[in-house]
């Protein structure tokens, strides 16, 4: 095969960037299916977008790239780094090198770092970019075997695709550039953000409306976009946009659609034998395989067999050296023996009690002897390429939360205590003792915590609680277990945000930097 995929489209390079990125995916896709309809392709060092989409099954190819891209083996935005903005930035977790990742986590990032800003940001607009391929050419396809409901469903997990990426764009990044075709401007400048989150929930509405409520099997109905998923999006976007009743209204729409449930046993979330189960909304999916494999659950997990680190904890563990990110924060642990949470904490955390069986965690241990608490979530297993570690992107309890939250907000506090309970019920808490509309709040994120544990939550819970200005008073305030300050210090709620990484503001003089950077 060819060194280079020679692209006809467009002579552009950031086009052919975008193009070259979704034939890999393409690729990707070929090469882990044994559908004899998919080797019966034209070889793919001769396939350009121009005339890639002829039929139904181009279309079909170009949706699974689309999907497919997001888990080959270099992608790091939902892999782990979600958890770096979404939980290391807040008060779960501590990082380790390189020095990079401290930056990020006491918000200090710089625009030059290589992590986690410039995958976030570069990882997102090459994913939206194979989206936005698919809207531009299957209006166009002319098969007489591709009906009108089948045409709308892929152009709805596309629009579903890209509303989601520029939903963690614009809440990390706030202001950025919104690119909807692969003929649009090649040096965009940002866009307001509330013109981004105009455009994500048209996308999510025009997706809802296109999407069917489940495809043919579980499988699929977790790993694609469907309308529930489309529903839980908009939920999770008005709730940080601040319109509460609208997210109360989404939220409602997916608890009452009869397609998703709690499971009944919160570890089958996280044992690797129970994927895409009745809780599952949006899953990243793995296959047993050299190309969809993760590092991610080296990185989360001590060294050594987890049997060595607390003697209840099934599993293999990690033997190989790896930088460990993720050292759970003290106050996490505390949070959990707290609320008396035995079952949750049992499933989110593992203790390394003998300091000897690894080395020292870089931030939030005054003590050199005191255990150490890992993630035990999406890890437990060494093999990153045993195809057993999808990635929960969107769950169900997240959605009963949030509208317990919402219906919380506008004033119907009895009725958000009611989901409030359902989801302690589900781990053998008592009902919440909160009642009024303060407490009730306060409850609720103290429940998001440990329900979402280093799911890339909480930073976010945080945010929308405490509002800006308390949040960085909020951080700044944030101590180790000696009771020193951790030194996390936004100088403003500009920090709160992700600055714009510097190689593309060399690349496009219409870029201008985050402000606080």
């Amino acid at each position: 095969m060819k060194n280079y995929i020679t692209i006809k489209k467009n002579n552009k390079t950031m086009k052919n960037v975008f193009n070259i990125n979704l034939i890999l995916a393409m690729m990707l896709i070929l090469f882990n299916s044994c559908s004899e309809d998919f080797l019966d392709k034209a070889p793919l060092d001769e396939l350009t977008v121009d005339g890639a989409f002829n039929d139904k099954a181009d279309a079909e190819l170009a949706l699974n790239g689309a999907y497919g891209t997001m888990v080959t083996n270099d992608p790091h935005t939902y892999r782990w780094f979600y958890t770096i903005v979404g939980d290391m930035r807040a008060d779960n977790s501590h990082g380790g090198p390189p020095g990079t990742i401290t930056n990020c986590e006491l918000l200090e990032s710089l625009a030059g770092d290589l992590e986690p800003g410039i995958w976030n940001w570069y990882e997102a607009y090459k994913y939206s970019a194979a989206a936005n391929i698919i809207l531009d050419n299957v209006p166009n396809i002319e098969d007489p075997n591709f009906s009108d409901s089948e045409r709308k469903n892929i152009l709805g997990q596309a629009y579903f695709l890209r509303a989601f990426h520029y939903y963690h764009l614009a809440r990390q990044y706030r202001d950025v550039p919104l690119i909807l075709s692969q003929d649009g401007d090649l040096l965009p400048a940002k866009s307001p953000e509330v013109e981004v989150y105009a455009q994500i929930v048209k996308d999510l509405e025009l997706a809802e409306s296109y999407l069917p409520t489940e495809h043919a099997n579980r499988f699929l109905t977790s790993s694609r976009g469907t309308k529930g998923s489309a529903q839980s999006l908009l939920a999770k976007v008005y709730v940080e946009t601040g319109d509460y009743a609208k997210a109360a209204e989404y939220a409602g729409k997916v608890m009452d659609s009869g397609v998703y449930s709690l499971v009944d046993t919160y570890d089958h979330l996280w044992d690797g034998n129970h994927q895409n189960t009745t809780e599952s909304i949006f899953e990243l999916q793995h296959v047993a395989s050299t190309m969809t494999g993760t590092y991610h659950p080296a990185q989360m997990l001590p060294p050594g067999d987890l049997t060595i680190h607390e003697a209840d904890k099934p599993g293999e563990g990690v033997g190989w050296a790896f930088p460990r990110f993720n050292v759970l924060n003290h106050e996490l642990i505390e949070a959990f023996d707290e609320m008396g949470d035995s079952i949750r904490k049992w499933s989110s955390t593992l203790t390394v009690t003998d300091r000897s069986l690894m080395s020292d965690p870089p931030l939030g241990f005054a003590d050199p002897t005191e255990p150490v608490s890992h993630t035990y979530k999406n890890g437990r297993h060494w093999d990153g390429f045993s195809g057993r570690w999808n990635i929960l992107l969107m769950r169900y309890s997240d959605i009963i939360l949030l509208r317990a939250e919402a219906l919380n907000q506008i004033g119907q506090t009895a009725q958000a205590i009611t989901y409030l309970n359902q989801v302690r019920a589900r781990v053998k808490l008592a009902p919440t003792t909160a009642a009024s509309q303060s407490e009730v709040a306060l409850a609720i994120l103290k429940e998001r915590r440990l329900e979402l544990a280093m799911e890339g939550q909480r930073f976010w819970d945080l945010k929308r609680y405490y509002g800006e200005e308390g949040l960085v008073t909020y951080l700044k305030g944030l101590t180790d277990t000696g009771g020193n300050n951790l030194g996390k210090n936004p100088t403003s709620v500009d920090q709160l945000y992700l600055p714009i990484p510097q190689r593309d503001l060399d690349i496009n003089p219409n870029l201008v930097q985050n402000p606080g950077y």
